[in-house]
């Protein structure tokens, strides 16, 4: 039976009112099984010409119901509905023709999002969801919110994606590949994109936060991604985040194509040639000191690039990197491009590597040839993409998808860049564990109060892990090494005062935080993704961890709670070692900053390891409250005595535009100054700011001196005017 436009007007009418209940039916699973066989909803895209637009009714496990999913361009006024069913269909118990069978609630919901359809070779995803190896084909037409088209063509390739994100996800990711290069969403004409599921990420925009705060913080090669309903063969799968690979592209990682130039001088594809190991057993075996490469006969004139390296785990270096290398000190690094490298090629890289990384590991910051490390990498590109790591606290820091790249010499400035910043579902607090390495320090991911990116060993495992298996790995990994120079310490603070603060505090304060515009441009789809996968709701629905809040919105304050925590500590830790005179803004002289390191250190330790013990204590298992609570305990100690002491706090070295800007909003005005002089005063006067923020005391406090009062006011008011005030604690 079909019937057209009239009838759903009044069928959409009806329903439009429970779109977006939730409630549970008693009878638990009573409407599992209906005589309605097929119920299709055809004309989802009217301004386009096609027969890709429709979907299936699904049925809900969780709420005993069937549901709709339309897309942004689904007119309700205006669709198809083609069911088959036994006897007649009734409407809100009123038959349509005569009789019928109580077939439950049907609920509607619409997207905001553009929307991705798939027409696949097989007939659906199943058989690719079910054998990651398998590759699909098919067609895909991809529109925008309004119904414009972005793509209308063939797949060429449709694969697994991901390494845990298709392990432990029921809502699969995936690559795609199309014949030729298109620019899909504005992102630039490339082949290669990804569908991410975010599966694992509640909020569904951990990576999507990652990407513009790598943006904002100045990182040189930054992907990009756009969030779709996808629908494939006819099924609803979700919300999706199709976004940029990294590969060499002129939009993307713009270095020379050393694997393009290889191509053309070899009668075979590159991947027909014999592979060679050399140091190790086979292609599968990780070992110290080894290298793997195609057998291929002729190289370019010039192998100094381009290259794209990424580290990988030791477990996964054997079966992920066709083409690698394992340093001397364990780190394995896996040729993304070119992806089947010849033997010249890997030997080049690799020497390259191992020199900067023996010069990383130096004391002195030379390795034996007398080159420095900064004559092998851009250090501003890796603090970057350092900091990135740290500050969303990733477990895979500086272990996997962690990139980099080489241009060749000819083109580019001889050095190792990094980036771009890639998969961050297990960051900013969604996967909780834990990393010891061979210096015995432990840190955890789950407590905002800790490095964590700059402590992991090399292997990416714990150290008594490495020993079990017999693994010759050694030291801490390169940001942990390098944390170590002084000149690399004060660099990396002055980055992340200027380069992420700013951002940091656009993102999660001020009327309306970056993180909420974010998570609110896509809460229609997320809340009919929700519906699909039950992705929010509680502990219960996460594969890892707790990261999950009552509702969508809730799992993303989940996300900026943490991070606002993980903000606080950074900054009482970077501020230790911010260097005054680097900055031409400021007229602070640099003897606060000799005379206040220390002190300063300790007082920072103190302050933040007990709040956040408390919140640990709560939030994980009872061994690791244990664990944690015998290990703050002396530090809460000293934070007592320094609760106590009635000395004014030494004067330390402040970064006036972070602590200037009492209202979180990433900019010093006058309005700051109002509004610490008014709460100095008790007067009535409120900024709009007021309520979204509860550390303006910390951030007034431009003086340093443990006291929030006028002078602080007048200090910042002077500021803004660009006036020759100064404070007392820096004429001192």
């Amino acid at each position: 039976m079909q019937f057209r436009k009239y009838i759903l007007f009044f069928i959409f009418a009806a329903l439009l009112t429970i779109a977006q209940a939730f409630a549970v039916y008693a009878d638990g699973d009573k409407y599992k099984s209906v005589p309605v066989a097929s119920f299709c909803v055809r004309e989802l895209s009217p301004a386009v010409e096609t027969d890709m637009d429709y979907t299936y009714w699904e049925y809900s496990q969780w709420e005993d119901d069937r549901v709709i999913y339309l897309p942004s361009t689904a007119d309700r006024h205006n669709l198809v509905i083609d069911f088959e069913c036994e006897g007649a269909l009734c409407l809100n118990g009123v038959p349509l023709v005569s009789g019928g069978t109580d077939c439950g609630r049907l609920r509607v919901m619409q997207s905001n999002l553009g929307c991705i359809y798939l027409h696949t070779s097989t007939g659906g995803l199943d058989k690719l969801d079910g054998n990651r190896y398998f590759t699909e084909t098919g067609t895909a037409l991809m529109l925008d919110d309004k119904g414009g088209v972005v793509y209308n063509g063939e797949v060429e390739k449709l694969t697994s994606h991901g390494n845990s994100s298709w392990n432990y996800s029921k809502k699969k990711p995936y690559n795609l590949k199309l014949p030729k290069k298109a620019d899909l969403y504005g992102m630039g004409k490339a082949k290669k994109w990804a569908l991410i599921a975010n599966y694992l990420d509640h909020s569904m925009i951990r990576n999507k936060i990652t990407i513009e705060m790598s943006r904002a913080a100045g990182m040189e090669t930054v992907l990009d991604s756009v969030f779709a309903d996808l629908y494939a063969d006819g099924l609803y799968r979700g919300t999706y985040e199709l976004y940029e690979r990294v590969n060499i592209n002129k939009n993307r990682v713009d270095i020379t194509d050393m694997e393009e130039k290889t191509e053309k001088l070899n009668p075979y594809a590159l991947d027909q040639y014999p592979r060679v190991v050399v140091g190790a057993a086979d292609t599968n075996t990780f070992c110290p000191d080894s290298y793997k490469y195609y057998d291929i006969p002729e190289d370019p004139e010039d192998i100094t690039g381009g290259y794209i390296l990424q580290f990988q785990l030791w477990n996964r270096y054997g079966s992920k990197a066709d083409s690698g290398f394992v340093t001397s000190r364990g780190k394995a690094v896996e040729i993304d491009s070119p992806e089947y490298a010849s033997k010249a090629q890997t030997e080049y890289i690799r020497g390259f590597v191992q020199e900067m990384e023996d010069a990383i590991y130096s004391e002195t910051g030379y390795n034996s040839l007398g080159k420095h490390y900064s004559d092998y990498m851009d250090v501003d590109s890796f603090i970057r993409a350092y900091l990135v790591e740290e500050i969303s606290m990733d477990i895979d820091a500086e272990n996997t998808s962690f990139f980099m790249y080489k241009d060749s010499d000819l083109t580019g400035d001889g050095k190792m860049h990094f980036g771009p910043s890639w998969d961050f579902d297990f960051a900013y607090g969604s996967f909780p564990t834990s990393r010891v390495n061979e210096n015995g320090e432990k840190v955890y991911s789950y407590r905002p109060d800790n490095l964590y990116a700059c402590k992991s060993p090399n292997s990416g495992y714990n150290e008594e892990f490495i020993v079990q298996n017999n693994l010759s790995v050694s030291g801490t990994n390169w940001a942990g090494s390098l944390l170590k120079k002084d000149e690399f310490i004060k660099r990396t603070a002055k980055i992340y005062y200027e380069d992420f603060v700013p951002h940091l505090n656009k993102m999660l304060y001020g009327s309306e935080p970056l993180i909420m515009q974010t998570a609110r441009a896509i809460l229609g789809s997320a809340e009919m993704n929700n519906a699909r996968w039950h992705t929010y709701g509680g502990k219960e629905y996460c594969v890892f961890g707790s990261s999950s809040g009552a509702d969508y919105m809730g799992s993303v304050e989940l996300v900026s709670d943490y991070l606002k925590k993980r903000k606080n500590f950074l900054d009482e830790y970077w501020i230790s070692y911010y260097n005054i005179e680097d900055i031409s803004t400021t007229e602070t002289t640099t003897e606060t900053t000799t005379e206040t390191t220390t002190e300063t250190t300790t007082e920072t330790t103190a302050e933040t390891t007990t709040e956040t013990t408390t919140e640990t204590a709560t939030e994980t298992n009872s061994e690791t409250n244990s664990e944690t609570n015998s290990e703050t305990s002396s530090e809460t100690s000293s934070e007592t005595v320094t609760e106590e002491s009635t000395e004014p706090t030494t004067a330390r070295p402040v970064f006036f535009f972070v602590y200037g800007d009492v209202n979180c909003d990433g900019e010093v005005r006058a309005d700051d100054a109002a509004f610490v002089l008014q709460k100095t005063l008790n007067s009535a006067f409120v900024l709009p700011i007021e309520n979204k923020t509860d550390d303006w005391k910390k951030y007034a406090d431009v003086g340093s001196d443990g006291k929030t009062a006028a002078d602080d006011a007048a200090y910042i008011l002077q500021k803004v005017l660009s006036k020759g005030f100064k404070m007392p604690c820096e004429i001192k």
